[in-house]
């Protein structure tokens, strides 16, 4: 067993409440070991689109918001009666002249506050296990043309066609940094100069604002959204590979306008895994899927360590427990686990009452630097 590991494990044991040493998804091995599932791909991609050039630096330990422009080097096929930006439309049909441009800076959710690398093109939106995608985006700019952009869309693309798309309201009104710093984020010494404006999303309670810093140390606000696997023309969830996602409005009248991007973004591979446990584990607790590193007696418990690549890998983890805590025929409504219904709203790192045992789930890395889900299992009486 490793040092790290002994060192998570105490953290865990001793407080609950506490992040755990044991590694940090947003240190840049992580991210880069996650980006590595996508290099095959986006280097056939850059293969294709000769001459056309992105850079693609980014800030060690960063979650990059960045703001691609929109190439044009080939015509992907797609439905040609399809609306421009709807399903199965080529991307490239969506306008984007000198009055259609749209400013985007898009990211994803990391456990560190979001950083934009002002540098940066094309980056990655990492990868992402469960039903969605949790990113953060910030709309500096609208286009003129149309009848006023009123949502914000976010399409996934494969192969320039769209094949998933997630949608937003949007204000017409813009706000400034410093008012969302002030107002929303409680910074009484926001600066009222030089602070661009930018375009909220829909107010709700699910939805927050969080301070963004570029590489040049300028501060951006911007809001979480989420961004769902599901097929548009409704075939399903989508398949596991890399895909591209652009950012688009639609105004007032339902016509696509603008666009930026794209990013990649993976959605992991997710075939059940059979982990080779040893003896004693106990069959009531689920692993997510992946690669077994470690099973293991501790103290009066047990700990494990799966390699998972995904983002979210703490929160798929945490939803297993849960469900198989809710699917205990046996076990009494108020004893099945720590988090209350509905199950499908979890936070990651909350521990989950199985029979017998208090079971938590952490996301972290291995000492190679591959993500990684910790578990920590404590008997109960």
């Amino acid at each position: 067993m490793s040092t790290r590991l002994d060192l998570a494990l105490h953290d865990l044991a001793d407080a609950a409440a506490d992040t755990s040493r044991f590694g940090d998804p947003d240190t840049s091995a992580t991210v880069l070991t996650v980006h590595r599932l996508a290099a095959r791909v986006r280097r056939r991609r850059a293969a294709r689109a000769a001459g056309t050039a992105a850079v693609a630096a980014s800030v060690a330990g960063a979650v990059a918001l960045v703001v691609p422009q929109l190439t044009r080097d080939v015509t992907p096929a797609g439905d040609p009666d399809a609306d421009p930006g709807a399903c199965r439309s080529a991307v490239s049909r969506i306008p984007s002249g000198p009055k259609d441009e749209l400013g985007v800076e898009l990211g994803y959710q990391g456990m560190s506050t979001p950083r934009i690398d002002t540098a940066a093109a094309g980056q990655d939106l990492g990868t992402w296990q469960g039903r969605s995608a949790d990113l953060v985006v910030s709309i500096s700019q609208i286009p003129e043309a149309g009848v006023g952009a009123t949502r914000l869309r976010l399409v996934l693309t494969e192969d320039g066609v769209v094949v998933g798309a997630a949608q937003e309201l949007m204000s017409l009104t813009p706000t400034t940094t410093g008012e969302v710093l002030r107002t929303q984020l409680g910074d009484p010494v926001a600066s009222t100069e030089d602070q661009p404006e930018v375009y909220p999303l829909e107010d709700t309670r699910d939805r927050w604002w969080q301070p963004a810093v570029t590489s040049t140390g300028e501060v951006r606000v911007a809001q979480n959204t989420s961004l769902g696997f599901a097929a548009c023309d409704g075939s399903g969830q989508l398949s596991p590979g890399t895909y591209q996602v652009y950012a688009t409005t639609v105004d007032a009248v339902g016509t696509a306008r603008g666009a930026a991007g794209p990013w990649d973004l993976e959605i992991a591979q997710d075939d059940p895994t059979r982990h080779h446990l040893p003896d004693g584990f106990p069959d009531e607790v689920p692993l997510i899927d992946g690669r077994l590193v470690t099973a293991h007696r501790h103290g009066a418990g047990w700990a494990a360590e799966v390699v998972s690549p995904g983002q979210d890998r703490a929160l798929v983890a945490t939803r297993l427990l849960a469900e198989a805590a809710r699917d205990g025929a046996d076990t009494a409504t108020s004893q099945r686990s720590t988090l209350s219904p509905p199950y499908d709203a979890l936070a990651q790192d909350s521990t989950v009452a199985l029979p017998g045992w208090s079971v938590r789930a952490v996301a972290s890395q291995t000492p190679a630097g591959e993500p990684s889900v910790v578990y920590v299992l404590m008997p109960q009486g």
